[in-house]
Protein backbone atom coordinates (compact mmCIF):
# COMPACT_ATOMS: atom_id res chain seq x y z
CA UNK A 1 0.00 0.00 0.00
CA UNK A 2 1.30 3.52 -0.85
CA UNK A 3 1.10 6.86 0.72
CA UNK A 4 1.12 10.07 -1.09
CA UNK A 5 0.96 13.66 -0.01
CA UNK A 6 -0.31 16.90 -2.35
CA UNK A 7 -0.17 20.24 -1.74
CA UNK A 8 -3.01 21.90 -3.16
CA UNK A 9 -3.04 25.82 -2.55
CA UNK A 10 -6.78 27.38 -2.72
CA UNK A 11 -8.92 30.72 -1.99
CA UNK A 12 -11.65 31.20 -0.22
CA UNK A 13 -13.50 32.51 -3.41
CA UNK A 14 -12.72 29.36 -5.33
CA UNK A 15 -12.90 26.39 -2.81
CA UNK A 16 -14.56 23.48 -4.78
CA UNK A 17 -12.09 20.98 -5.97
CA UNK A 18 -13.61 17.88 -7.83
CA UNK A 19 -12.05 14.41 -7.62
CA UNK A 20 -12.74 11.92 -10.49
CA UNK A 21 -11.87 8.22 -9.45
CA UNK A 22 -11.28 6.59 -13.55
CA UNK A 23 -10.96 2.99 -14.22
CA UNK A 24 -12.12 0.06 -15.05
CA UNK A 25 -12.15 0.83 -18.74
CA UNK A 26 -10.59 -2.39 -20.65
CA UNK A 27 -9.29 -0.76 -23.35
CA UNK A 28 -8.93 -2.88 -26.39
CA UNK A 29 -12.19 -5.34 -26.26
CA UNK A 30 -14.70 -4.39 -28.64
CA UNK A 31 -17.15 -4.28 -25.40
CA UNK A 32 -15.28 -0.85 -23.71
CA UNK A 33 -16.96 2.13 -24.96
CA UNK A 34 -14.53 3.92 -26.16
CA UNK A 35 -16.63 7.30 -27.13
CA UNK A 36 -17.97 7.60 -23.53
CA UNK A 37 -14.23 7.43 -22.15
CA UNK A 38 -12.84 10.18 -24.47
CA UNK A 39 -15.70 12.38 -23.94
CA UNK A 40 -15.07 11.85 -19.77
CA UNK A 41 -11.13 12.80 -20.13
CA UNK A 42 -12.50 15.76 -22.33
CA UNK A 43 -14.64 16.81 -19.54
CA UNK A 44 -11.78 16.26 -17.01
CA UNK A 45 -9.34 17.99 -19.01
CA UNK A 46 -11.55 21.39 -18.75
CA UNK A 47 -13.08 21.49 -15.67
CA UNK A 48 -11.28 23.91 -13.09
CA UNK A 49 -9.77 22.58 -9.87
CA UNK A 50 -10.29 18.88 -11.29
CA UNK A 51 -8.31 16.00 -10.29
CA UNK A 52 -8.32 12.17 -11.24
CA UNK A 53 -6.79 8.87 -9.95
CA UNK A 54 -6.68 6.14 -11.63
CA UNK A 55 -8.73 2.96 -10.33
CA UNK A 56 -6.97 0.03 -12.50
CA UNK A 57 -8.09 -2.28 -15.28
CA UNK A 58 -6.69 0.34 -17.60
CA UNK A 59 -7.38 -2.15 -20.64
CA UNK A 60 -7.85 -6.20 -21.00
CA UNK A 61 -4.50 -6.94 -21.39
CA UNK A 62 -5.56 -10.31 -22.46
CA UNK A 63 -2.68 -12.78 -24.19
CA UNK A 64 -3.05 -16.53 -25.28
CA UNK A 65 -1.36 -17.09 -22.51
CA UNK A 66 -4.05 -16.21 -20.23
CA UNK A 67 -6.74 -18.75 -19.04
CA UNK A 68 -9.08 -15.48 -20.32
CA UNK A 69 -8.14 -15.66 -23.58
CA UNK A 70 -10.97 -15.69 -26.41
CA UNK A 71 -9.41 -17.28 -29.97
CA UNK A 72 -12.30 -15.75 -31.08
CA UNK A 73 -10.01 -12.13 -32.66
CA UNK A 74 -13.51 -10.40 -33.42
CA UNK A 75 -13.95 -9.76 -29.36
CA UNK A 76 -10.98 -7.53 -29.91
CA UNK A 77 -10.71 -3.97 -30.86
CA UNK A 78 -9.39 -3.35 -34.33
CA UNK A 79 -6.72 -0.87 -33.47
CA UNK A 80 -4.78 -4.15 -31.34
CA UNK A 81 -2.90 -6.30 -32.94
CA UNK A 82 -2.83 -9.73 -31.63
CA UNK A 83 1.20 -10.19 -31.41
CA UNK A 84 1.58 -7.06 -29.91
CA UNK A 85 -0.99 -6.36 -27.58
CA UNK A 86 0.59 -5.01 -24.33
CA UNK A 87 2.57 -1.92 -26.38
CA UNK A 88 -0.71 -1.28 -28.60
CA UNK A 89 -3.06 -0.99 -25.50
CA UNK A 90 -0.39 0.62 -23.54
CA UNK A 91 0.13 3.44 -26.63
CA UNK A 92 -3.87 3.87 -26.86
CA UNK A 93 -4.07 4.53 -23.23
CA UNK A 94 -0.98 7.47 -23.15
CA UNK A 95 -2.84 9.13 -26.06
CA UNK A 96 -5.80 8.85 -24.42
CA UNK A 97 -4.79 10.08 -20.63
CA UNK A 98 -1.90 12.53 -22.10
CA UNK A 99 -4.35 15.79 -21.92
CA UNK A 100 -4.95 15.20 -18.76
CA UNK A 101 -1.93 14.12 -17.25
CA UNK A 102 -1.08 16.99 -15.35
CA UNK A 103 -4.55 16.48 -13.26
CA UNK A 104 -3.22 12.80 -12.17
CA UNK A 105 -2.84 12.03 -8.50
CA UNK A 106 -1.75 8.70 -9.54
CA UNK A 107 -2.51 5.17 -11.33
CA UNK A 108 -3.58 2.01 -9.14
CA UNK A 109 -3.12 -1.52 -10.75
CA UNK A 110 -5.64 -4.12 -11.24
CA UNK A 111 -6.03 -7.29 -12.21
CA UNK A 112 -5.93 -6.82 -15.05
CA UNK A 113 -2.36 -5.28 -15.13
CA UNK A 114 -1.39 -7.78 -12.66
CA UNK A 115 -2.28 -10.99 -14.33
CA UNK A 116 -0.27 -9.75 -17.34
CA UNK A 117 2.91 -8.81 -15.53
CA UNK A 118 2.70 -12.79 -14.13
CA UNK A 119 1.78 -14.82 -16.93
CA UNK A 120 3.83 -12.44 -19.82
CA UNK A 121 6.48 -10.76 -17.54
CA UNK A 122 5.26 -7.45 -19.25
CA UNK A 123 4.87 -4.75 -16.24
CA UNK A 124 2.22 -2.80 -18.55
CA UNK A 125 1.35 -0.31 -15.69
CA UNK A 126 5.02 0.49 -14.65
CA UNK A 127 5.47 1.33 -18.22
CA UNK A 128 2.36 3.85 -18.28
CA UNK A 129 3.23 5.26 -15.11
CA UNK A 130 6.96 6.37 -16.54
CA UNK A 131 5.30 6.80 -19.86
CA UNK A 132 2.84 9.52 -18.55
CA UNK A 133 5.08 10.49 -15.44
CA UNK A 134 3.04 10.11 -13.02
CA UNK A 135 2.79 8.15 -9.54
CA UNK A 136 2.78 4.67 -9.18
CA UNK A 137 0.12 4.28 -6.70
CA UNK A 138 0.41 0.12 -6.46
CA UNK A 139 -2.55 -1.57 -5.81
CA UNK A 140 -4.27 0.60 -2.77
CA UNK A 141 -3.32 3.61 -1.15
CA UNK A 142 -3.64 6.49 0.73
CA UNK A 143 -3.48 10.09 -0.92
CA UNK A 144 -3.24 12.93 1.69
CA UNK A 145 -4.79 16.43 0.20
CA UNK A 146 -3.29 19.13 2.02
CA UNK A 147 -5.15 22.14 1.38
CA UNK A 148 -3.52 25.36 1.67
CA UNK A 149 -5.30 28.46 1.57
CA UNK A 150 -3.84 31.45 0.09
CA UNK A 151 -2.03 34.17 2.06
CA UNK A 152 -2.84 32.33 5.09
CA UNK A 153 -2.18 29.88 7.72
CA UNK A 154 -4.99 27.70 7.09
CA UNK A 155 -4.71 24.34 6.05
CA UNK A 156 -7.25 21.35 5.71
CA UNK A 157 -6.32 17.48 5.13
CA UNK A 158 -8.28 15.36 3.23
CA UNK A 159 -7.94 12.05 3.39
CA UNK A 160 -8.38 9.36 0.95
CA UNK A 161 -7.62 5.65 0.82
CA UNK A 162 -8.42 4.13 -2.79
CA UNK A 163 -8.18 0.21 -3.94
CA UNK A 164 -8.57 -1.62 -7.27
CA UNK A 165 -10.35 -4.09 -5.12
CA UNK A 166 -11.46 -7.77 -4.98
CA UNK A 167 -14.33 -9.47 -4.95
CA UNK A 168 -16.69 -11.81 -7.46
CA UNK A 169 -19.76 -10.05 -5.68
CA UNK A 170 -22.83 -9.87 -8.52
CA UNK A 171 -25.49 -8.77 -6.54
CA UNK A 172 -25.44 -4.66 -4.86
CA UNK A 173 -26.03 -6.25 -1.77
CA UNK A 174 -22.79 -7.91 -1.54
CA UNK A 175 -20.59 -5.40 -3.43
CA UNK A 176 -22.02 -2.60 -0.82
CA UNK A 177 -20.68 -5.04 1.39
CA UNK A 178 -17.28 -5.06 -0.14
CA UNK A 179 -17.24 -1.59 -0.09
CA UNK A 180 -17.84 -1.16 3.39
CA UNK A 181 -15.42 -3.97 4.56
CA UNK A 182 -12.67 -1.34 3.32
CA UNK A 183 -14.23 1.51 4.59
CA UNK A 184 -13.70 -0.35 8.01
CA UNK A 185 -10.90 -1.32 7.14
CA UNK A 186 -8.47 1.93 6.97
CA UNK A 187 -9.01 5.62 8.45
CA UNK A 188 -10.08 7.93 5.76
CA UNK A 189 -12.71 10.71 4.89
CA UNK A 190 -12.81 9.39 1.52
CA UNK A 191 -13.00 6.00 -0.57
CA UNK A 192 -12.62 4.68 -3.62
CA UNK A 193 -13.25 0.92 -4.98
CA UNK A 194 -12.79 -0.67 -8.27
CA UNK A 195 -13.25 -3.59 -9.80
CA UNK A 196 -17.11 -3.62 -9.22
CA UNK A 197 -17.72 -2.27 -12.81
CA UNK A 198 -20.87 -0.33 -10.78
CA UNK A 199 -21.66 2.99 -8.78
CA UNK A 200 -22.46 2.08 -5.06
CA UNK A 201 -22.02 5.27 -2.72
CA UNK A 202 -22.07 5.18 0.74
CA UNK A 203 -21.53 6.87 3.97
CA UNK A 204 -20.76 5.80 6.89
CA UNK A 205 -21.23 8.08 10.18
CA UNK A 206 -18.83 7.48 13.92
CA UNK A 207 -19.13 9.04 17.05
CA UNK A 208 -16.52 10.94 18.23
CA UNK A 209 -15.40 13.03 21.22
CA UNK A 210 -12.49 15.39 19.25
CA UNK A 211 -9.12 16.08 20.96
CA UNK A 212 -9.31 18.67 23.59
CA UNK A 213 -12.99 18.71 23.71
CA UNK A 214 -15.36 17.56 26.31
CA UNK A 215 -18.21 16.64 23.35
CA UNK A 216 -19.76 14.10 21.40
CA UNK A 217 -19.60 14.44 17.46
CA UNK A 218 -20.46 12.28 14.42
CA UNK A 219 -17.82 11.94 12.19
CA UNK A 220 -19.75 11.18 8.31
CA UNK A 221 -16.85 9.74 5.59
CA UNK A 222 -17.72 8.88 1.96
CA UNK A 223 -17.45 6.24 -0.42
CA UNK A 224 -18.32 4.39 -3.21
CA UNK A 225 -17.87 1.92 -6.34
CA UNK A 226 -15.75 3.50 -8.93
CA UNK A 227 -17.93 2.48 -12.04
CA UNK A 228 -16.98 1.13 -15.46
CA UNK A 229 -16.36 1.79 -19.06
CA UNK A 230 -16.87 -1.88 -19.88
CA UNK A 231 -20.41 -2.74 -21.52
CA UNK A 232 -21.92 -6.47 -20.44
CA UNK A 233 -24.36 -6.86 -23.14
CA UNK A 234 -24.14 -4.92 -26.74
CA UNK A 235 -26.44 -5.70 -29.57
CA UNK A 236 -24.72 -7.63 -32.48
CA UNK A 237 -21.43 -8.50 -31.29
CA UNK A 238 -20.11 -11.31 -29.94
CA UNK A 239 -20.95 -11.68 -26.23
CA UNK A 240 -19.20 -10.72 -23.16
CA UNK A 241 -17.59 -12.66 -20.53
CA UNK A 242 -20.26 -10.83 -18.30
CA UNK A 243 -23.37 -11.57 -20.50
CA UNK A 244 -22.13 -15.26 -20.77
CA UNK A 245 -22.12 -15.63 -17.03
CA UNK A 246 -25.67 -13.12 -17.02
CA UNK A 247 -24.08 -10.96 -14.85
CA UNK A 248 -26.24 -7.33 -14.68
CA UNK A 249 -25.50 -4.62 -16.77
CA UNK A 250 -22.41 -2.48 -15.58
CA UNK A 251 -22.38 0.91 -14.59
CA UNK A 252 -21.10 3.17 -17.38
CA UNK A 253 -19.82 6.38 -15.07
CA UNK A 254 -16.99 6.88 -12.53
CA UNK A 255 -17.65 8.32 -9.27
CA UNK A 256 -16.99 12.25 -8.93
CA UNK A 257 -15.74 13.19 -5.24
CA UNK A 258 -16.48 16.67 -4.49
CA UNK A 259 -14.54 18.60 -1.93
CA UNK A 260 -14.69 21.97 -0.45
CA UNK A 261 -12.13 22.73 2.07
CA UNK A 262 -13.06 25.54 3.45
CA UNK A 263 -16.60 24.32 4.20
CA UNK A 264 -15.35 20.53 5.00
CA UNK A 265 -18.29 19.49 3.15
CA UNK A 266 -17.28 16.30 0.96
CA UNK A 267 -19.79 14.32 -1.55
CA UNK A 268 -20.14 11.96 -3.87
CA UNK A 269 -22.08 11.49 -7.31
CA UNK A 270 -22.50 9.21 -10.43
CA UNK A 271 -20.72 10.99 -13.08
CA UNK A 272 -21.69 9.90 -16.74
Amino acid sequence: MEVKDIKIPYKRANSGFKLFALGDIHAGTIHCVEDHIKRKVNEIAHTPNAFWVGMGDYAEWITPKDKRFDPNLKSIADWVEPDNVAHCQTEWLVKLFTPIKSKCLGLLYGNHENSIRIYNHDNVHKNLCEALDVTNLGYSCFLKLHFERANSKEKHLVKGAFTHGSSGAITEGAKLMALMRWMKSVEANVYGYGHMHDYIPKSLSRMTSPDAEDTIKSKTTIGATTGSWFRTYTKGIIASYGEQKCYPPTEICCAVFSINPNSGLIDVNRSV
